[in-house]
């Protein structure tokens, strides 16, 4: 009976000890676990991306011709370091549409081509009117390099998803500076290779990153409000949309841009972003 006994006490004792040694490591492993969630789920990137864009008009012979040319040797050698869209800001061109009438207005436009960065036109003008093509290229990629180089204020990232032809846009804003002002975001709809008729070329010839829409609901976007400090992050509420069938659903950019109030009325771009 003895020995029985010893044998039952040895095995409870072995067995409280492992027990004793599972509870610990459990609550070892809950220590380790974060007690809060990732600060974002939506990355933002730090740089600087910047819109570069043609403002144009089907009806336009120049547009088509040396202004094609420029156009295309622009974006060319900009590759990935800004945005390029193709703003058919004429109320009587092919594809155009309100928000390219009221960006090419408030770009600067003085004449059919203009070529604009960040908002601001940026075409070398002669004396005469007349257009200087290696300068106006010269004057964009210089804007280009100097914002891409510029310290990070603010950006924007988010992600797509589509359901048919409806798209689906999750994002966020980052300040990484401390920021004053009053600031919006808005997302819009290009499509690349569009293909139709230009003064300047034979038959329907295919046009680059056309802007054919806004996404949110007022050209400059929806407000950011609340704290502009360095390091904040708001994601935003979803914003969809549904994509016109004719549209080729392959050739569908979603871009982002933060605009800054500068108080006469107007906005100044801050900075942008690829969102698919």
């Amino acid at each position: 009976m003895k020995m029985k006994t010893s044998i039952i006490m040895k095995t409870l004792m072995l067995t409280l000890i492992s027990l004793t040694v599972l509870f610990t490591s459990s609550c070892k492993d809950d220590e380790t676990k974060p007690t809060t969630p990732p600060e974002s789920t939506i990355d933002v990137a730090e740089q600087n991306i910047g819109l570069y864009s043609k403002i144009t008009a089907t009806w336009c012979g120049p547009c088509g011709s040396w202004g094609w040319d420029l156009n295309k040797d622009i974006i060319d050698e900009l590759g990935d370091k800004a945005i390029s869209a193709s703003i058919y800001g004429s109320a009587s061109s092919k594809m155009t549409n309100a928000t390219a009438q009221k960006l090419a207005t408030d770009f600067g436009v003085k004449g059919w081509p203009t070529f604009s960065f960040n908002g601001s036109n940026r075409t070398e003008y002669g004396e005469n009117g007349g257009i200087y093509t290696g300068q106006t290229k010269n004057n964009v990629i210089d804007a280009v390099s100097e914002f891409t180089n510029s310290p990070v204020e603010m950006g924007v990232g988010g992600n797509v998803s589509w359901d048919g032809n409806t798209m689906t846009l999750n994002w966020a804003v980052k300040t990484f500076k401390d920021q004053t002002g009053t600031f919006k975001v808005a997302a819009y709809i290009l499509e690349d290779g569009v293909m139709e008729i230009q003064a300047g070329k034979t038959g329907s010839v295919a046009h680059k990153h056309v802007l054919r829409d806004k996404i949110t609901s007022n050209i400059y976007g929806i407000d950011l409000s609340g704290n502009h400090s360095a390091d904040s992050y708001s994601e935003l509420n979803a914003q969809t949309y549904d994509i016109d069938p004719s549209w080729n659903m392959d050739n569908i950019e979603i871009i982002a841009i933060i605009w800054k109030d500068n108080g006469n009325g107007g906005y100044d771009f801050v900075n942008a972003a690829r969102l698919n």
